[in-house]
């Protein structure tokens, strides 16, 4: 099983809940397994500045994990999203499945 785990912080002057609609128009696609999407609550206390929200997919493999990267569809909604970010963080790896 593979994690996809992408986390952002959302530019000055664009609204977050944007991002998470643009987000969710891809949790649809075939090659996703599993799917959770959320926005950041609560006091970061002296965690520092804390990213806004994370998106976590699982995939069976890393051929389903290319699918996904280079699908049309989904190169489509990141060249939406990039624009309204004002950094990004990715972390793909692979997971024992129990």
């Amino acid at each position: 099983m593979i994690r996809h785990v992408f986390m952002w912080q959302v530019a000055e002057g664009n609204d977050p809940d944007e991002v998470i609609s643009l987000l969710n128009t891809l949790k649809g696609m075939s090659s996703i397994r599993s799917w959770e999407l959320g926005k950041h609550t609560g006091d970061p206390g002296e965690n520092g500045t804390p990213w806004d929200g994370v998106l976590i997919n699982d995939f069976d493999d890393w051929a389903g994990l290319e699918e996904y990267s280079v699908d049309p569809f989904h190169a489509e909604v990141v060249g939406k999203l990039l624009p309204k970010l004002a950094s990004r963080a990715v972390v793909d790896f692979e997971r024992e499945t129990r």
